[in-house]
């Protein structure tokens, strides 16, 4: 699990990969640092990836399932996106309007300013 970090933001939890190209090897490491969060009671969760040149397809399914755990208790999952070309991945997937996705670390984490905030 070397090949992630977890940073503290108030009482969001940054997942960082730092992976150039994560794989099915990483997917179930990545799994794990997030059913740990989870357990925690930790339900405002960044993902980022933006360090990541390419990402397989099982790497897209573990957040998926990610996704799906952590909104499941009422949580929150956001991606901080990879570098331009490997946006198309979620495209591919069909998983672009699934995910909040954001250009930086601190606008995932302040977005979740704005999901507090009572709607109109």
């Amino acid at each position: 699990m070397e090949n992630f970090e977890i940073l503290e933001v108030e009482d969001v939890y940054v997942i960082v990969a730092h992976l150039i190209c994560p794989t099915y090897l990483e997917a179930n490491d990545f799994k794990e640092i997030i059913n740990l969060q989870v357990g925690l009671g930790h339900k405002k969760l960044v993902v980022d990836i933006s360090l990541c040149e390419h990402i397989d397809s099982t790497f897209i399914g573990a957040i998926i399932k990610s996704f799906k755990q952590v909104t499941s208790v009422g949580g929150a999952l956001k991606i901080v996106k990879p570098v331009d070309s490997e946006v198309d991945i979620f495209i591919l997937t069909k998983t672009l309007n699934v995910f909040d996705l954001y250009n930086s670390r601190e606008d995932a984490i302040k977005s979740f300013e704005n999901d507090s905030q009572p709607k109109d």
